[in-house]
């Protein structure tokens, strides 16, 4: 508990401060209709990009794919709660529906994270694909380029031995 004596709470104010000042500046022109969706595209790609800190720790062939995951739970289409029609995020239907104890309907609201999921490995397996393509080209374009040149030294050994030889 000293920890939290010793925390400098004058200093984290005025950061927080800072912080909601530098925020107001940002959102001062956007309608209020708009700023939910600006606010949750935002963290969204915040919590993205702080995953790639957490990759570090997950075994390789586990980091995309969690990457994935994470994006695809964050991005997903799905309805809001109720029969209002309103798009959300699929997550909030998920965690609604389980919440409500209705572990059909989480599954059901669960589908469109699942299909996000699926299209995206399709992508990431494309790319991977693509990466490799091109890395094996340049490393074979690297080989050609080596073995020209150890062809080209050559002849110009011989040149020079036998221009000697005369």
């Amino acid at each position: 508990m000293n920890w939290l004596k010793d925390l400098p709470l004058e200093q984290i104010s005025e950061t927080l401060a800072g912080f909601f000042a530098f925020w107001a500046r940002i959102t001062d022109g956007v309608p209020a209709g708009q700023l939910p969706l600006i606010v949750y595209a935002v963290c969204s790609a915040l919590v993205l990009v702080l995953w790639l800190l957490v990759m570090r720790l997950i075994p390789r062939p586990f980091k995309g794919i969690s990457w994935v995951f994470v994006a695809a739970v964050l991005f997903a289409p799905g309805q809001a709660a109720g029969n209002t029609g309103e798009i959300a995020p699929a997550m909030l239907g998920v965690f609604h529906a389980i919440l409500m104890k209705d572990f059909l309907g989480a599954l059901s609201a669960a589908v469109p994270i699942f299909a996000v999921f699926a299209a995206l490995l399709v992508v990431g397996a494309v790319w991977q694909m693509a990466r490799s393509v091109i890395a094996a080209n340049a490393e074979k374009q690297q080989q050609t380029l080596q073995i020209q040149e150890q062809r080209r030294q050559y002849l110009q050994a011989q040149n020079q031995h036998s221009n000697e030889a005369e």
